[in-house]
């Protein structure tokens, strides 16, 4: 590839059009075994009607399960409330936060904040977007619909295309 034709790559050009999408209804386990059995690390959330709500990673879910106690028996209490308009007793939060990862859903930990790009950026506004927001991959999107995803795997097999490996330099 030139250099010429490696500038002028964009977004659609690098990104994965296999989009591993993660549902905000699914409980945390599920999430997990969906990580594990895809071998990925981390997916945008989709509503039932398909719309893009969020993105979610196994970060997140090593923050919940790390959470104090006393705080994921206020994420149970919030889910019931907003799915079930039910208020839980302390008895019963008690027991249900020891399961907490089947209780509770991905819409609970995900990040709401979609970060994403357009098509037709280029792969160096990717990576600025992905600097700037400390984050491992964006959403790449058409009329707000996502159409693929971009790692900084992605970028980085984009720089170094023809497979040779780097010297270190010691």
């Amino acid at each position: 590839m030139s250099a010429t034709n490696n500038n002028a790559a964009t977004a659609k050009t690098i990104m994965s059009k296999m989009l591993l999408s993660a549902y905000e209804g699914w409980t945390i386990r599920r999430l997990a075994d969906f990580f594990i059995k895809h071998g990925i690390s981390g997916a945008p959330v989709i509503a039932s009607d398909h719309e893009l709500v969020g993105v979610v990673t196994v970060s997140d879910i090593f923050k919940f399960s790390n959470m104090e106690e006393s705080r994921r028996r206020e994420a149970l209490r919030n889910y019931y409330r907003e799915s079930c308009e039910i208020d839980l007793d302390e008895t019963s939060l008690r027991e249900w936060s020891g399961r907490a990862e089947q209780n509770c859903t991905v819409h609970q930990i995900m990040q709401k904040e979609i970060i994403s790009v357009r098509q037709d950026a280029s792969v160096s506004e990717v990576a600025a977007v992905m600097v700037r927001n400390n984050i491992h991959r964006v959403v790449v999107t058409e009329h707000k619909i996502a159409v693929g995803v971009i790692t900084s795997m992605d970028i980085l097999r984009h720089l170094q295309p023809d497979g040779h490996e780097l010297r270190l330099v010691s």
